[in-house]
């Protein structure tokens, strides 16, 4: 038993300071950006004065509030495509007879998501400066679309394998096409990795850099990432106060929609992986 019991407090040791690894730098944002300008943690973690002054500068001017209404619409829109294409592509996949063309998709879809995403940065720059997109709205939210439809098709195959195929044929029974069962009656019950897909692209996409920075040069069509670059390059060891409140500011949108729909999210994960 001593040894079983030593074995258990060394892992929940390991996993405690694996833990503070993790929360340790969000800390040290949260507590600078707190601080006066100039006083960063001169006066100790927890010690010194609050002031909110950062806040109050980066919310009352426009150039912040914009970059954030700008990623929180091309990441919706973007992980909204995703989960379309996903769960049309997926359920064309799951219910179509086994083939090599299928097995040849899937696979495909797993090899694409070993790339590393640098890799389409240069090839989709070129297809949007063709095609007139840069500095727009269209241009991050179908390239966000794109790229997370091999993660999420094999999430939404998963799930579809396991829905009974007897319930479509019920569907059809009752006189309804091919959509209309996908729409009406496959999509609800495959609704939680829906959401899990959706969740997982937002996050992704409200964290990508380089492809908005490829994208947007104008001030207005900037997302959140590229902005907080440009206070970094603009205040760097001047007012690293500032620059952490911005940090601040991106980090909670995503940490409260994850915490919002976390319950949702494990369980549409769980069932997209086990399932099929």
């Amino acid at each position: 038993m001593a040894p079983a019991r030593l074995r258990g407090a060394l892992l929940h040791v390991l996993l405690m300071l694996t833990a503070a690894a993790f929360v340790f730098p969000v800390l040290y944002v949260v507590v600078v950006s707190l601080r006066p300008a100039g006083e960063g943690l001169s006066a100790g973690l927890f010690g010194g004065s609050l002031d909110l002054s950062h806040y109050e500068t980066l919310l009352s001017g426009r150039r912040f509030p914009v970059a954030i209404l700008n990623t929180a619409i091309t990441s919706v829109g973007g992980a909204l495509l995703t989960a379309s294409a996903c769960t049309i592509a997926a359920f064309a996949l799951s219910r179509g007879e086994p083939t090599r063309l299928q097995r040849a998709l899937l696979s495909a879809f797993l090899l694409l998501m070993m790339l590393p995403g640098l890799t389409n940065i240069i090839p989709l720059y070129k297809m949007a400066s063709d095609l007139g997109l840069l500095n727009s709205y269209a241009s991050l939210i179908i390239a966000f679309g794109g790229l997370g439809v091999p993660l999420g098709v094999w999430i939404m195959k998963g799930f579809f394998d396991a829905i009974p195929r007897e319930i479509e044929e019920a569907a059809a029974i009752d006189g309804a096409s091919r959509w209309q069962t996908l729409a009406q009656v496959i999509v609800p019950i495959a609704l939680p990795a829906i959401l899990a897909n959706l969740l997982i692209n937002i996050v992704y996409n409200w964290n990508n850099f380089f492809l908005p920075l490829m994208f947007t040069t104008q001030a207005d069509r900037k997302v959140a990432t590229v902005a907080l670059f440009d206070y970094q390059v603009a205040y760097a060891n001047t007012q690293n106060e500032l620059v952490a409140a911005a940090c601040v500011l991106i980090m909670i949108p995503p940490v409260v929609l994850f915490i919002a729909m976390r319950k949702r999210f494990m369980s549409g994960l769980a069932e997209g992986a086990t399932k099929g």
